[in-house]
Parts: C-alpha cells; sequence; structure tokens
C-alpha cells in the first residue's frame, strides 16, 4: 500500500510584539500610532481611554496614556495631545485626573456659583450672599441668585431654596428687597397693630379702633389695644396714650368699655342724679329729695317738713308730710 507523506510546514504567528498591530487581518505588523499602545501579543492596537492621551509612538500598555489633569475633562479615544483635555466649564469642578467626560466634572451645588473654569475644588463655587438664595446648580454668575422678596430676609449665605427667606414677623413690615436681617422689619408704630406675617408695607399696621389705645410698638394683636374704661369714651382712632379717653360730664353715666362717642354718654334717669365725671352708674336721689328731669347732677330737697318714702323720687308731689300724709297732691 502506497503511503504519501505531507510536509506541514511551521505555524503562522498571527500576534505582533508589544507596541505594534497590525492596521488590517492579514498586513504586516507595524508600529502602533500616537493614542494607542499594545501589549505582547496583541494583534491590534488599543486606542487611549477617554480622559487620556499619548503622543508616542510604539507603547506597550495602558499606563503609557498620560491622564488629562485634574479641573479638566475629555471625551475623545486615542488623543494625541494633552490640547483634547478640555477645561471644566464655569459652574463645575473636578479634583480627579483621567475624567472622561463633562459630568465627571461635578456641579456647584444650589446656592452658589463659579464663573471660574478648570477649576479643581469645590471652595470655587462662591455663596450666594445672605439675603438671596438659588435653586439652580451649576450656575456661572452671581445673577443666579435672587433676591428675598419684601416682607423677608435670609441671614445666612448659600441658600438654595425660597423657604430661607424667612416672613417678617406678626407687628412688623418689611419693604426691602433682599433683606439679610430681621432688622429690616420695621415694627409698628404705638397705636396700631399687625396680625399677618410677612406684611410689605405699614398700610398693613391697623389703627386702634375708637374707645381704644395701646402704647405698645410691634403690637400683632388688637388684644394690645387697652379699652377705656367705664364713664369715658374715646372717638380717637390709633390712640397711643389713656390720656385720650375723656370722662363723661356730671349728669351723666357710662356703664361699657371701649366707648367711641360722647353720644353714649347717657343721662342719669329722672329720680337719679351724679355730680362727678366719668361715672358708671346714676345715684338714686336720698329720701327727702326728688329728680323730676333726666341728666341731673343735683337732686330737689322736699319742702320744709316732709319727707319721701323712699330713695329715688321723681317728682315733688311724692314728699309726704313726716306724718305720713302727702303734702302736695
Amino acid at each position: 500500500m502506497l503511503r504519501i507523506a505531507f510536509l506541514v510546514g511551521p505555524a503562522v504567528v498571527s500576534a505582533c510584539p508589544a507596541g505594534y498591530g497590525k492596521p488590517v487581518r492579514g498586513s504586516p505588523c507595524m508600529i502602533c500610532p500616537e493614542g494607542t499602545y499594545s501589549a505582547e501579543g496583541a494583534e491590534v492596537c488599543t486606542q487611549c481611554e477617554a480622559g487620556t492621551w499619548s503622543d508616542l509612538r510604539g507603547q506597550r500598555g495602558a499606563e503609557s496614556c498620560g491622564m488629562c489633569p485634574a479641573g479638566t475633562w475629555s471625551s475623545q479615544l486615542g488623543a494625541i495631545s494633552p490640547e483634547a483635555c478640555q477645561k471644566c466649564p464655569e459652574g463645575r469642578w473636578s479634583n480627579r485626573t483621567g475624567v472622561g467626560a463633562i459630568a465627571g466634572c461635578q456641579r456647584c451645588p444650589a446656592g452658589t456659583w463659579s464663573g471660574k473654569q478648570g477649576a479643581t475644588s469645590e471652595s470655587v463655587c462662591i455663596k450666594c450672599a445672605a439675603g438671596k438664595w438659588s435653586p439652580q446648580m451649576a450656575a456661572t454668575s452671581e445673577e443666579a441668585c435672587v433676591s428675598c422678596d419684601a416682607g423677608r430676609y435670609n441671614p445666612k449665605a448659600g441658600a438654595a431654596a425660597p423657604l430661607s427667606c424667612v416672613t417678617c414677623p406678626a407687628g412688623t413690615w418689611g419693604d426691602a428687597v433682599g433683606a439679610d436681617s430681621e432688622e429690616a422689619c420695621t415694627p409698628c408704630p404705638v397705636g396700631t397693630f399687625s396680625p399677618g406675617r410677612g406684611a410689605i408695607s405699614s398700610e398693613s399696621c391697623a389703627k386702634c379702633r375708637p374707645g381704644t389705645w395701646s402704647d405698645t410698638v410691634g403690637a400683632s394683636g388688637h388684644k394690645t389695644c387697652t379699652s377705656c374704661p367705664v364713664g369715658t369714651y374715646s372717638t380717637e382712632e390709633g390712640a397711643t396714650s389713656s390720656e385720650i379717653c375723656s370722662e363723661c360730664g356730671p349728669g351723666t353715666y357710662q356703664p361699657i368699655l371701649a366707648a367711641a362717642s360722647s353720644e353714649l354718654c347717657i343721662k342719669c334717669a329722672v329720680g337719679n342724679y351724679t355730680n362727678g365725671v366719668g361715672q358708671s352708674s346714676c345715684h338714686f336721689c336720698p329720701e327727702g329729695t326728688y329728680g323730676d328731669a333726666f341728666g341731673l347732677t343735683k337732686c330737689t330737697e322736699c319742702p320744709s317738713g316732709t319727707t319721701t318714702a323712699a330713695h329715688g323720687a321723681i317728682r315733688e308731689g311724692l314728699c309726704m308730710s313726716k306724718t305720713g300724709s302727702v303734702v302736695f297732691p
């Protein structure tokens, strides 16, 4: 039996030495160009990753790709120059090297801003001043900081929300925009009050009504308006002292608090009198006297030898002899 022997040659080696690769399948190994590298036995050259670069040929490993410095980034694969590394834009920063996307540049937090490119630390983010706030992240100018509205203030720098602006308390008002202290809230003057928070005008300070007064600065409610006492009245609105409470005159009385008109000073009824001012009630005419008119300051004495059977007689005809008979019909 005839046997045919085939001579088998050595296997074709397809891998390339380190620093070399084949541009296309079946081509000879060629030195890796800038921006690439290859390890021993690799068939193709590998591009430097995003965030790195290399300006040398024939590099043998990824470590030969230089990293973009802190404060920069690059999304380019196979970069051949550090010029591929772009600065982190305004409003961002990065303390890492080899950042491969702009997202790797951290954003300045809300309540801050930065106009600097290529920043390497969060310390570059400037806080919005007290009296302002900003919800925007990665803000690039102070214009992103919004002033607190009138009637509000914010004592802290770097505020990120409008709720950081505190409302002026009840009993005060503030018309300043961007206030940074409660001192910007002006107290309502004496004789007035304001129950609402965040008032923006002195018109919010309501005057105490007639018949009342207040010497309290920054009053927050009408209960601070003190009533004029019984026997007195006041027609003045927004009064600041009890001195405005005028006393009702003799022959009259006034039984209620906070009277707002002299018309509430009531004349004493017949059979009654008062000779003082600021009275809350009238007195019955005593025995032996009578009062036959309204608003008397003095009762008339019965004729000699006569008296009345009780207090509060309303006419002379009720004067009786002391023996019990009526003298005057």
